[in-house]
Formats: structure tokens, C-alpha cells, sequence
């Protein structure tokens, strides 16, 4: 797209920031044509464009324009009008100028009236340049060539906008928008009214796509308060702005909750008028900032634990907040269980075994002990929803927020006709994270299957739980006691018809060493660290600390390195740890070991097992370490510290409140006999109260029943 616009010699006649009437002349129409993209321009911009010429007709290329006054000769006046206008002109007029443009723009009083009553006027072809002393009498501003030059691009900037938005979201990068921003700076930086509705699109495709800085250079485009709008687009345009700014600035801005109750009502107005597409439309951002991850996943509190009745009184009250809650009949199964499509994998010859299909959810690694504790006793099938991009992560998505919407408004909606295939032969369904491919598969569940669902931590902040059809879950897993009591307070009584448990993550013994190497007392492990919410400048400040006495200490981070993706908080954090990592105390003391499957011999070099994190509901790569003899120290993990996460999971002597308590603990067990007795009860507590053969003879009751 070309970004040429006006140029802005000074001064400038055509404002860029108020409407004016732009009378153009011509002595022929077929001049006009020649100029026609100009003039388009200059429409498209919102001036009111008047054309005026005195021979032929404009041509298609001026269809659009609806002021016209050709200049008419006196024969085709009225008598009256014309012995009037004569009386008032001067005799030389009518003898020195008689045929020409002038003669006639003075001898027709509709002409002369126009052009009296332009902002500006544009003088197209020869004859109209060399009477312009008379066309901008009584101070009428001149529009020059070199200024009109450049206004043809103006009307073409936003039929390209229109056809990238017809295209969709692939066409609406941030190359592209950065283009459509110089060209909107050198306009004067004004979006005429008409043309911000199409910034809509471009605007939430650049926030999916993570281009949240080139989004924010967007929004102050879209006015709420602009001519037209209605209250639900004020509100979504105002609700569209509170996301994107707290997008890019990596924290909540002061008017996000304020503004999402706004965008609520807004859903119910739309539901109201029988508009579902646009309550959708509402629904989905206003889920969208209230469960923004800036506010929830890894800060240091969230709104959810700490006042969930009050963060989320508004949507809770909302008629398309009760709508995305309540049950909805299942469907009844249509199939015999021996009956089954032929593309569906066939059960092990002869079994009488049951069959059980698992949604492993959006991390599946969690999954796998339990996929192989239920192929002890049944046929497991296994449905990779988290292949399909619509249904993998957290976040919101809007067409699965009008899916259950609809669902609920009594319409036929499947997200996954395969998955539906495969649970008409199924007797029990085991879902994984409550996450979009858990809220697709609990819509298609049929009459008679099964359902049990485990919530690990992040999807107990996120929309899902709150869509999904709780009537329809018989079994509630949760791997912690504090995360049951903040489901359950977020849910209330929608679990009244399912079962809650408390069962915690299976463990893979084969994961586990049985010894230790040489040094591993003056070794800390922290598994899973590059992440804000792991916290691992705390474990730094842990390590720079011990350094200051025994410089032997070091510490193991096994994982990938921070993610590459485009949330603010989580680069500024990333930036945050690698400048620590650079100070004397604790630089080249630390081993980064990267994503391993094979984490054995890197539990028995290590001494001791951090857990730095803001938020765990169980810390898997902690009890690992506690269990194969690695002395744990856990922080007490500050986003659940008032559910008593982390003290009421593990014995109080494990928890640290502070780095410095942190740092006493690890001395107070650094030598013989105290690593050794220290290490001896952490493998005990581990087998207490984190058995695998408990928890996997509960996960097959459950989920196969009795």
C-alpha cells in the first residue's frame, strides 16, 4: 500500500483535521476525470466536495459525487432570474468575458453562489488557472496542484483496509498496520468516522498476534464517543482499548475492571436485541479482561483468590454470565456401544475391557501417568485436541465462547465432530486441564458417558471454568487441597451435582535416582525455571547469598530457556534475570542444563530442590527432587499464600517465607549428619502423602468408576 499523502507546505489550505466544502472548477468535465482519484481522496477523507464546470459531464469516475452544479448558460434560466442577474453585472462583463469560464460562472447565480460559499477552491485545467484571482475572491484559499498531489492515495488506504478485513486475520499484520499509521500521521492523525469501524478487526488481529505496541498506536484511532456509535460499540471499542494498553504496558491499566463491567452490559444489551454475534462479540472481552493474564498468572496476587465475589460480581449477575453457567441436556447417545464408525481405532480383539477416552489437555505431559495407569484396566483412546489451534491454550477465543453461548440459547453446537464420534463408543471420558479443547469436549459428551476432569493451577484462573457445563462432570479432580478451596469458591454451587477430590499428580518412579554423586551437598536443582512465574531471581538471590560464605555453591536450571512470546511482563521479567545472573555474587555459578525427559542424573548431583515459583499448585519438579532425596525448600508461594498453599501441601520446616529464611534453612542442612537425616524425611513425607500406587488406584476408580 502507498503511503504518500499530502504534502504540507506551509500553509496548507485542506485541513486534515476538520470537514470543510471544497468547490472544484473546471471550463470542461473531462478536466475533472483527469483529478478524479484526488478528489476521491479528498472525499474519503470526510471534506464535502462540490464539483462546478461549464462544458460536457464527468465521467463514471465521479459517480460518487452527488454535488454538482454545472454552469448554466442564461438561455436555460428563467426570464426573471436572468434580466435580474444582468441588471447586477457589470456591462464589460457581459461584452469583454462573453464564452468563457468566468463570463459564465458571473452570468449564473447558483455557480457564483457556490462558489461564494467555499472553504476552498480547487481550479482544474488551464482556463480555470488563469482567472484564480477572480475564483478566490473575497479571500477563498486556493488549493494548489502541489497540495492537491498526494490525495489520491487517501480514498485508496481504506478500500485496501476493507479488503485486507474482508480477507481476515492473516492479511492484518503488523507490517501492514505500520504502513496505515504514517499514512493516518501524515493526514493530519485523524481517522474520519466512517473508516474507524474497519480499525476494529486490524486492531484485534494485531493483539492476537502479539504486535501489542503497533495495537496500541492504534486504538486512540477508534473514538467511542464518535457520531453513531451505540451504547454496546461505545463500550466495545472502550473495552477494546483497556485490553490492548494493558497488553503493552505488561500490567493492568487504572481503568480495566471499570471498563469491563462496562463491556457486560453491553453483552446483555445485544442478548436483549437478539443480537448473539455481537454479545459474543462482548462476551469474549469481557472475559478477555477479566482474565487477563497480566492480572492473574504470575504476579504476585491475583483478584481471584484474594476477592473473587466482588472481582467477578458484575459477570456473575450478567444474563450472558448466567447463560455461559448453566446446564444444557445432553444429547442422547446415538450409537450402540458394539457399533462404531470404521475410521475410529478398534478395541483390542476379544476385550471386555472398557473404553475410555483421554483429551491430555494443552500440557500433556501431565497426562501420561495417568494414560498408563488406565491402560492397566481399560481400552484407552487418546483425542489430541491441543493439535488444533481453536482448541489448545488458555486464552480466550471467540468462537468457542458463541459455541457454548449458543449451546446454551437452546442452538445445535459441536465444536469436534471426531471427538464426538469417538465418545459415542466411549463408557468415560477423561479430561485434562480445564482449558478451550475441555470446554469442547464436555459440550459433546452424550447421555451415559462418564466424565471426570482434573484442574491443575493456571486454568483455575482462567475463563474456562467458568463456561464450562458443570452438570455434565461427575468427578472433580483437584492435585492440591488450597486449589480445591479456590475452585470451589469461584465456582460455588455449580459443583453441587459433582464429586470434588483431592488427588495428587502420579509420579514416574522411573524418573527417580536411588543415589547421589559426588558434591551434591553444595548443589541446588531448580526444575522448570524460565518462566516469571518460577520466580528464579529468587533462587538467585538464594544462591548469591549462600556464595557470600562458601563459594562451592551452585545451582542447575533444567528447562528451556524463556519463551519468545510477546508478553510484556514476562520480557521484562526475562530482562530482569539475566541482569542479576551478571552480578560478581552468583556469575558463573550457575549451569544451565535445558529441556531434558532424562532428569535422573541431575537429581542425584543435587543436594538440595528449590521451588522459587509466585504460584504451584503442586510443584511436580519439587516433590520429584524431595523424592529421590533432595533436601526441598519451598517459598511460600505468595499468590496462594492466603489458601495456605505451599504449608498446608508440605511440612512447615519446608517453607520459606523470605530469601533469607531460604538461605538459613539450606545452611542449618548443608553438613552431616543434618543433609542426610533432612534428606531421608523428604523421601519419607514424598511416600506419605504422594504414593504412585495410591494415586494411580484412584485415578482408575475414578475415571472407570467403583
Amino acid at each position: 500500500m502507498a503511503t504518500s499523502a499530502p504534502p504540507a507546505p506551509a500553509p496548507t489550505v485542506v485541513s486534515t483535521t476538520e470537514k470543510q466544502r471544497i468547490v472544484v472548477v473546471a471550463a470542461d468535465a473531462a478536466q475533472l476525470d483527469e483529478c478524479a482519484k484526488k478528489l476521491r481522496g479528498l472525499s474519503a477523507f470526510g471534506h464535502r466536495v462540490v464539483l462546478v464546470w461549464l462544458h460536457g459531464e464527468p465521467g463514471p469516475r465521479l459517480s460518487s459525487f452527488r454535488a454538482r452544479v454545472p454552469i448554466r448558460p442564461p438561455s436555460q434560466r428563467p426570464l426573471r432570474a436572468r434580466v435580474r442577474h444582468a441588471a447586477s453585472t457589470a456591462p464589460q462583463h457581459w461584452l469583454r468575458d462573453r464564452g468563457t469560464l468566468l463570463s459564465a460562472l458571473r452570468l449564473d447565480p447558483v455557480a457564483s453562489r457556490t462558489l461564494a460559499s467555499a472553504d476552498a477552491v480547487v481550479p482544474v485545467g488551464q482556463e480555470a488557472w488563469q482567472i484564480v484571482d477572480h475564483l478566490t475572491a473575497r479571500r477563498r484559499p486556493l488549493v494548489t496542484a502541489e497540495e492537491l498531489s498526494g490525495w489520491e492515495e487517501v480514498g485508496a488506504v481504506w478500500r485496501k483496509l476493507q479488503r485486507r478485513v474482508d480477507a481476515g486475520p492473516a492479511r492484518l499484520d503488523a507490517r501492514y498496520a505500520t504502513r496505515l499509521l504514517d499514512h493516518i500521521t501524515l493526514l493530519g492523525g485523524e481517522v474520519p468516522a466512517v473508516h474507524q469501524r474497519m480499525l476494529v478487526p486490524l486492531v484485534e488481529a494485531l493483539h492476537n498476534g502479539g504486535a501489542y505496541d503497533v495495537a496500541a498506536r492504534l486504538v486512540p484511532y477508534l473514538a467511542p464517543d464518535a457520531p453513531g456509535l451505540d451504547d454496546v460499540a461505545r463500550a466495545l471499542r472502550r473495552g477494546l482499548r483497556a485490553l490492548v494498553e494493558t497488553s503493552a504496558a505488561g500490567a493492568e491499566v487504572p481503568a480495566l475492571r471499570r471498563v469491563a463491567g462496562e463491556v457486560v452490559a453491553a453483552a446483555d444489551l445485544a442478548l436483549e436485541a437478539g443480537d448473539t454475534d455481537r454479545a459474543v462479540e462482548a462476551a469474549t472481552l469481557a472475559l478477555q479482561l477479566l482474565f487477563h493474564r497480566e492480572l492473574h498468572a504470575d504476579n504476585l496476587s491475583s483478584p481471584l483468590v484474594e476477592e473473587p465475589e466482588a472481582f467477578l460480581a458484575q459477570w456473575r449477575a450478567s444474563r450472558v454470565g448466567r447463560l455461559l453457567a448453566s446446564p444444557t441436556p445432553r444429547r442422547p447417545a446415538l450409537r450402540r456401544r458394539g457399533e462404531q464408525a470404521a475410521y475410529l481405532a478398534p478395541a483390542e480383539p476379544g476385550s471386555t475391557r472398557p473404553r475410555v477416552v483421554v483429551t491430555p489437555g494443552s500440557y500433556a505431559q501431565f497426562a501420561r501417568p495417568v494414560i498408563a495407569a488406565l491402560r492397566e484396566k481399560a481400552d484407552v483412546h487418546v483425542v489430541e485436541l491441543a493439535a488444533r489451534a481453536e482448541l489448545r491454550g488458555l486464552g480466550t477465543r471467540r468462537e468457542l465462547v458463541g459455541a457454548r453461548l449458543r449451546q446454551a440459547l437452546g442452538e445445535e453446537a459441536v465444536p469436534d465432530y471426531e471427538l464426538l464420534e469417538e465418545l459415542e463408543h466411549a463408557e468415560a471420558l477423561f479430561v485434562d486441564w480445564a482449558d478451550r479443547g475441555a470446554v469442547a469436549a464436555v459440550m459433546s459428551v452424550p447421555e451415559g458417558l462418564r466424565v471426570t476432569l482434573r484442574i491443575h493451577s493456571m486454568d483455575a484462573l482462567s475463563p474456562w471454568v467458568h463456561l464450562l457445563d458443570w452438570s455434565r462432570v461427575d468427578d472433580l479432580v483437584l492435585v492440591s487441597e488450597h486449589l480445591r478451596v479456590l475452585v470451589e469458591r469461584l465456582l460455588g454451587d455449580r459443583l453441587a451435582g459433582t464429586r470434588v477430590h483431592v488427588v495428587p499428580n502420579v509420579l514416574d518412579p522411573s524418573r527417580l535416582p536411588t543415589h547421589k554423586t559426588e558434591g551434591h551437598r553444595r548443589r541446588l536443582l531448580m526444575v522448570g525455571w524460565a518462566q516469571r512465574v518460577k520466580d528464579p531471581v529468587w533462587a538467585l538471590e538464594i544462591l548469591g547469598a549462600l556464595r557470600t560464605e562458601d563459594p562451592a555453591w551452585r545451582l542447575s536450571l533444567v528447562g528451556a530457556d524463556f519463551p519468545t512470546g510477546a508478553v510484556r511482563s514476562q520480557q521484562a521479567y526475562a530482562r530482569e534475570f539475566w541482569a542479576r545472573l551478571a552480578q560478581d555474587d552468583v556469575r558463573g555459578a550457575v549451569d544451565f542444563v535445558g529441556f531434558t525427559r532424562d532428569l535422573a542424573p541431575h537429581l542425584a548431583a543435587s543436594g538440595f530442590v528449590l521451588s522459587t515459583s509466585r504460584r504451584e499448585s503442586f510443584g511436580m519438579g519439587l516433590v520429584e527432587g524431595a523424592a529421590s532425596g533432595a533436601v526441598p525448600v519451598v517459598r511460600d508461594w505468595p499468590i496462594f499464600a492466603s489458601l495456605d498453599g505451599a504449608r498446608g501441601l508440605f511440612p512447615e520446616g519446608w517453607v520459606a517465607g523470605t530469601v533469607e529464611e531460604a538461605v538459613a534453612r539450606i545452611r542449618s542442612l548443608a553438613d552431616e549428619p543434618a543433609w542426610s537425616e533432612a534428606s531421608e524425611e523428604a523421601r519419607r513425607v514424598v511416600q506419605e502423602r504422594f504414593s504412585s500406587d495410591t494415586t494411580r488406584a484412584t485415578f482408575q476408580e475414578l475415571v472407570l468408576g467403583g
